[in-house]
């Protein structure tokens, strides 16, 4: 392949193949788990970070994207790359993991600490975006096939909306609370007119949480929040389980 740009380096393709060509196999999991335009990346690891991790050879993504593989098995090869990625080698799960690097950027006295962004995804959280990735590289994988598996999504961290015709990602399943309910009382609104909670101005109201007897509209007993029972995530909730 020539650059179209002058003096621009060429880059040998088949040169290129043959000097990876033990990690060619695990490329387009590895682009999966990572993020594209279907899954969630992780802040702060690239492709970079995951071609390291390939080329070492002590983590394997070959269940990923292998059609009739369990999802436990998956997960198991999963984690253990994800984990090495965030240089933790030896964790069994990603809350685990999770801790694990909190506990390393916290120890270090004479840094900030981390922010919630920067840690793994928990454990339910990471296994809905493995259950995307390990979907969008069996489509991949079945580019080529006359007859290419017919896959339903919403087995793969996927719910269907609809009412708008999309499909939108599982963030944790609807039987997973977001955080202890000591936590979600922390987060309350300040609304104080006359009509508090009433419009999306009310942080609760806006992000569809249930006011509570933290929040300032309680002090005049007239709260206008009417929530619906399902509640998705706030953007504070949401850095604690995947970003």
């Amino acid at each position: 392949m020539e650059s179209p740009i002058k003096e621009r380096t060429a880059i040998d393709i088949g040169k290129t193949v043959e000097k990876h060509a033990c990690i060619v196999s695990e490329i387009l999991p590895a682009h999966a788990l990572t993020g594209c335009d279907t899954v969630a990346c992780y802040y702060g690891i690239g492709k970079g970070t995951a071609l390291k991790v390939l080329r070492a050879g002590s983590h394997s993504l070959s269940r990923l994207g292998v059609m009739d593989t369990p999802i436990e098995s998956v997960l198991v090869q999963a984690t253990a790359f994800m984990s090495a990625c965030y240089g933790q080698s030896s964790c069994q799960s990603m809350s685990e993991t999770r801790w694990k690097v909190w506990a390393s950027k916290t120890g270090q006295a004479s840094s900030a600490p981390p922010k919630l962004c920067c840690l793994p995804p928990t454990n339910e959280s990471f296994a809905e975006n493995v259950k995307r990735a390990h979907y969008q590289a069996i489509v991949w994988r079945s580019l080529e096939d006359n007859n290419p598996p017919h896959i339903d999504p919403e087995l793969f961290g996927w719910t269907k909306d609809t009412k708008r015709k999309v499909l939108r990602p599982t963030s944790v399943p609807v039987t997973v609370e977001l955080a202890p309910e000591y936590i979600m009382h922390l987060i309350k609104c300040g609304c104080k007119s006359d009509t508090p909670c009433s419009t999306r101005a009310c942080s609760c109201t806006r992000d569809k949480l249930d006011c509570t007897l933290c929040c300032a509209c309680n002090t005049k007993g007239c709260c206008q929040n009417v929530t619906p029972q399902f509640r998705y995530r706030t953007l504070w909730i949401a850095e604690l389980t995947m970003r």
